[in-house]
């Protein structure tokens, strides 16, 4: 178990690329348990974020030279103020300092090759992007009709090459307090311009949150296509995404190369999500307006290319009846109000393991209110559906707990399970948990 000491002595690797994914991990887990560490951790993302060199692709000839060099003097100057204001400087300072300084070397090397072939396409998509952004700047309205490989009822963001193609379809309102809507065979979400209701017909499932309720996470984008764009330009100077611009008599073609983001020591989440896959995504803009006219999105998966996105109706200033933005909901049902989970003591300052077979003991022992504050299944408004779910789990036989595993972007861990439940049935899945909450309680958040 790796110390104090030994963290700040390698603190820096936590920035490198090439660095040792298993020390990394380790150093992960220090953090986790240790906050003085964490918070020289965030202090170091915070120096090394204001030392990032701000160049970028407009620069030409001998102008693009001497702006490096004004470039490095910058944040040499920049690095003796704060070392002037701190007399008791850590060592990380100046080993984060270092490496911000040879990331500018580094990308002034770059800037000045002209061997590199990604530069000119890389600055003539981002023209293309700004260009749309602009023309999207006055939007009054949007309607977006899109095909997405998904299940029904499942959350927005899940995606599968083995899934059927469903109607996902977004209206959003720029003007006012922003309201937009989203929904897709079985899950509907509205923001009503203060707060976000879910609502799963077929569950009776019917809660409210706050604006920033997490019920779309990555599919909300879609809710603006500058926003998009936005991400897409920031993505791809993070992740060196690869480009190729077709244009025709009437639309601009860009085309995105990029691979899948997060951990994937273990590939259980890998092409479970947009962002969780090598991917290609492929916009076209109509060429005189430079409005977004389509989105595809494929997944590179097992030597094959899958369509698993394509919008294929985007209209722009509409007229949208404000009902939109409200859900009905059937007689008897009320909205319930989601908050974060309290501290429960149970599922708090152990590991996700241990989470997991506290969990499942409860299940064998029928012991419903031990879990009910960390599993939102026993959380439904509609008793009739609550029962079904105690039926099915209730009194059901834990056979063996595998070791815990991180997978792709997800904030939680992985539990593998196997279980009989009274139906004679044997389950073999992964139990998702995470607690990513104020409170660091686990919660049941999927895989049953």
């Amino acid at each position: 178990m790796m110390n104090c000491n030994e963290f700040k002595d390698n603190l820096t690797a936590m920035f490198d690329k090439q660095a040792n994914a298993e020390m990394i991990k380790v150093m992960h887990e220090h953090i986790d348990r240790c906050a003085a560490c964490e918070g020289e951790y965030n202090q170091a993302k915070q120096v090394l974020a204001g030392l990032k060199p701000s160049i970028s692709f407009n620069f030409t000839g001998s102008g693009l030279k001497q702006n490096i060099i004004n470039q490095i003097k910058k944040e040499e100057n920049e690095m003796k103020t704060i070392q002037n204001k701190k007399s008791g400087f850590k060592k990380w300072h100046k080993q984060v300092m270092a490496v911000a300084a040879s990331i500018v070397f580094v990308v002034a090397v770059f800037m000045l090759s002209d061997r590199s072939p990604f530069v000119s396409t890389a600055q003539a998509a981002e023209n293309i992007m700004t260009k749309s952004i602009n023309a999207m700047a006055s939007l009054r309205s949007m309607f977006i009709s899109m095909d997405v490989r998904s299940l029904k009822k499942e959350n927005f963001d899940l995606i599968g090459t083995q899934y059927d193609f469903i109607e996902y379809k977004f209206w959003k309102q720029f003007s006012g307090n922003k309201p937009w809507r989203i929904e897709k065979p079985g899950r509907i979400v509205v923001f009503d311009g203060e707060r976000q209701f879910l609502y799963i017909p077929e569950l009776a499932y019917a809660i409210t949150a706050s604006e920033k309720a997490g019920f779309v996470e990555w599919m909300k984008i879609f809710l603006d296509p500058k926003t998009i764009l936005e991400h897409e330009i920031a993505f791809s100077d993070k992740n060196d995404a690869k480009y190729s611009i077709e244009k025709t008599d009437d639309e601009t073609i860009l085309t995105v190369h990029a691979n899948a983001l997060g951990d994937f020591h273990n590939n259980y989440l890998k092409n479970s999500s947009v962002l969780e896959s090598d991917n290609t995504r492929i916009y076209t803009f109509d060429k005189k307006t430079s409005l977004l006219k389509s989105f595809e999105l494929f997944v590179n998966a097992d030597g094959r290319s899958v369509k698993v996105i394509e919008i294929k109706n985007i209209a722009y200033n509409i007229p949208i009846s404000g009902s939109t933005f409200t859900i009905e909901l059937p007689q008897g049902l009320k909205w319930q109000e989601m908050e974060n989970p309290g501290y429960n003591r149970a599922f708090t300052k152990i590991t996700s393991k241990q989470a997991a077979k506290k969990f499942f003991t409860a299940l064998e022992k029928e012991d419903f209110a031990a879990i009910k504050p960390v599993w939102s299944a026993l959380q439904i408004s509609d008793q009739d559906k609550v029962e079904e779910i105690k039926n099915m789990f209730g009194g059901l036989e834990l056979f063996s707990l595998g070791e815990a595993f991180k997978s792709g972007l997800y904030p939680g861990e992985f539990v593998p399970y196997k279980i009989k439940l009274k139906s004679g049935e044997i389950e073999e899945h992964n139990l998702a948990l995470r607690n990513d909450n104020p409170n660091k309680t686990w919660i049941v958040d999927g895989g049953l």
